[in-house]
């Protein structure tokens, strides 16, 4: 049998993809496509004695540099700025966002299927191939590319052509056939590629994409969304676990607003109100089996754009739309008061709880021992906790490095968000984000007295906006822009700082795309969660349980408009509502405090009136899990 049947090098394009073009398919997807019944495996040891160790599947190129690795992978794609002609390229243009699919995919195939890559039993053979069909279960149903990731451009070589041997012994012809034309495709075109070749693409996947961003020109305007998760968040996720801010903060017995005498973490806030028992409330705690919400607070204003709070749960800071000197609130929940003060808008608390920021003519930099001191007011300009800066700009967040790293800020363009006050949405904030938009990037310092802001790093994300750094300070997250300034879906990167002299150099490659609409997010501390409010549009009536946009139970959401907050897991993409609210009813704002228990604030459409709402939605899930 030739391996070189049935691929040519433009099927490493395709096979990541989910479109038909010129090159062909994924496959397809129904039992009907497979193509004959493949024979059951059989135990191919006794038939094949001399079927000897498994081969390869690539050899790791640790001898080249990121460079060099880059620059040989990308021209073996079909790169031309590197040197290659008419590869990958012949069907789909190589951007970074496809590429950085392909790698998400392929992280997933090594991940999830071929775990095994010794092939140490005809049994692991068959499970590890059967993981790369349309449904795992049955091995009747076609293999997927989309399953195989980056891994179909080796396809024809020779350890899938052992793994198949392994599984299926002297009968392996038909299904790795069958294989073979599902992922090979198309047929004919460019010389397959070698083994050493391989190992070349194979290595940059694996490794990353080093460099990616710096060889390849800025993608053009995006038009589509493709979801993806990198095993580079699961390894982040697994190490924020014991190591990141929500850890951290427990070792250090930070004290959590409203846990007094609880027994563990869902004891918290019991002595607040349960959403439910006021008839505004009934029935907003949704799809998180034993999920408990929890009003803190009923405030007698409106207040302006977004809302956050401390680490500790115990502060929560909001700008208000009131005239005069006083438009910012922080509220302390300890004391049930609200702080007012000369800032505007745009809180944000380090999730070491030692600080704060909050805007005004400039941006103002605080100690939480301000706040600890229990003000009446804050002028912000005159008390010796706050320091102003004007390199952090409007609609900032903030986190903090691991290790006594330096505290961050980002900032970018952004788009403003604030309905459920007088005027009813129905639809999400635009995304106008223009080609030129980057991150702005801020180091910030505490000197023992206070935080002082350093030079700002600019890195380029073109059409990203309404940037959030995780906690740790090692992620960030931003609305991507579509067709008719329409968003597309969030795009989160890495944050990769290497200090030089008294700054930074900053890389952020992309590591995954989540394919869901809202307001900008928040990271949990320990950052496995994603959360955000995502107002109610036509396209929502059937999720919210009516047969239809045109069902008459759903029109007041048409006239009145709502909101709704969400969680994604960051881990799987999957994205989970944990609200139900009424038309009228805009639930804005969620944000995490380090315990895992999330806040979000409820407008009431024309009534002034909101209330301050936890949930421990998040935490009820990790339990189940």
């Amino acid at each position: 049998m030739s391996y070189t049947r049935a691929l040519c090098r433009s099927a490493v394009a395709l096979a990541l993809t989910f479109t038909v073009g010129a090159c062909g398919d994924d496959g397809g997807s129904s039992v009907a496509d497979a193509g004959p019944p493949v024979p059951d495996a059989v135990v191919p040891d006794a038939m094949w004695p001399d079927i000897g160790p498994a081969p390869a599947l690539f050899t790791p190129r640790d001898d080249l540099t990121d460079d060099q690795l880059a620059t040989q992978a990308l021209a073996l794609l079909g790169d031309s700025n590197q040197g290659g002609s008419d590869n990958c390229n012949d069907c789909h243009g190589l951007t970074r966002q496809r590429l950085y699919n392909w790698r998400a995919l392929s992280d997933t195939t090594l991940g999830s299927c071929l775990t095994d890559l010794t092939v140490s039993s005809a049994t692991v053979a068959k499970q590890m191939l059967d993981c790369l069909r349309q449904d795992p279960a049955d091995d009747q149903t076609v293999f997927r590319a989309p399953s195989v990731g980056i891994f179909t451009s080796g396809a024809h070589l020779a350890w899938f052509e052992y793994a198949f041997k392994k599984a299926y012994g002297p009968n392996y012809a038909l299904p790795y056939d069958d294989f073979m034309g599902s992922v090979g495709m198309p047929k004919g075109g460019n010389t397959p590629y070698t083994q050493p070749e391989f190992d070349i693409i194979a290595t940059w996947f694996t490794r990353g994409l080093p460099l990616v961003d710096e060889k390849l020109p800025n993608d053009p305007t995006p038009t589509e969304c493709t979801p993806g998760v990198s095993a580079a968040v699961a390894s982040h996720v697994a190490n924020m676990a014991t190591t990141g801010w929500r850890a951290i903060n427990a070792q250090n017995n930070l004290l959590m607003f409203g846990c007094g005498g609880a027994a563990d973490v869902f004891g918290c806030l019991s002595t607040y109100p349960r959403a439910g028992e006021e008839t505004f409330s009934e029935g907003w705690e949704v799809n998180v089996t034993g999920q408990v919400q929890r009003i803190l607070r009923e405030n007698g204003y409106s207040s302006a754009f977004w809302t956050r709070s401390s680490a500790d749960g115990r502060f929560v800071g909001t700008g208000t739309w009131s005239s005069g000197a006083n438009r910012s609130r922080i509220v302390d929940l300890n004391r049930d008061v609200s702080i007012p003060g000369t800032a505007y808008y745009d809180p944000a608390f380090f999730p070491d709880n030692s600080g704060f920021i909050m805007q005004g003519s400039d941006a103002y930099l605080c100690n939480q021992s301000l706040l600890v001191s229990e003000p009446t007011q804050i002028n912000y300009s005159s008390e010796s906790e706050c320091r102003s800066t004007n390199n952090v700009g409007l609609y900032e967040h903030v986190g903090a490095a691991l290790g006594g790293g330096d505290y961050w800020s980002v900032d970018g363009q952004f788009t403003s968000d604030t309905s459920g006050i007088n005027n009813p949405r129905t639809s999400d904030p635009t995304a106008d984000f223009s080609a030129g938009s980057d991150l702005s990037l801020t180091p910030i310092i505490h000197t023992g007295g206070e935080f002082v802001a350093q030079s700002t790093i600019r890195v380029e994300t073109p059409y990203e906006g309404d940037a959030v750094i995780s906690t740790s300070a090692k992620m960030v997250i931003s609305r991507l822009r579509g067709p008719g300034d329409k968003q597309l879906g969030f795009v989160m990167r890495e944050i990769v700082a290497t200090p030089n002299g008294g700054s930074y150099d900053v890389t952020t490659p992309e590591v995954a795309r989540y394919c869901f609409n809202g307001g900008k997010p928040a990271f949990s501390y320990n950052e496995r969660w994603l959360t955000l409010h995502h107002y109610i549009g036509d396209a929502d009536a059937v999720d919210l349980g009516f047969s239809s946009d045109s069902d008459p139970g759903f029109a007041g959401y048409k006239s009145q408009g709502a909101a709704n907050v969400y969680l994604i897991d960051t881990l799987t993409g999957n994205v989970t509502r944990i609200t139900h609210m009424k038309p009228g009813q805009y639930a804005l704002y969620p944000h995490f405090r380090a315990d895992g228990w999330l806040y979000w604030i409820v407008r009431t459409l024309g009534t002034g009136t909101e209330h301050i709402v936890a949930s421990d939605a998040a935490l009820r899930l990790e339990a189940a899990e």
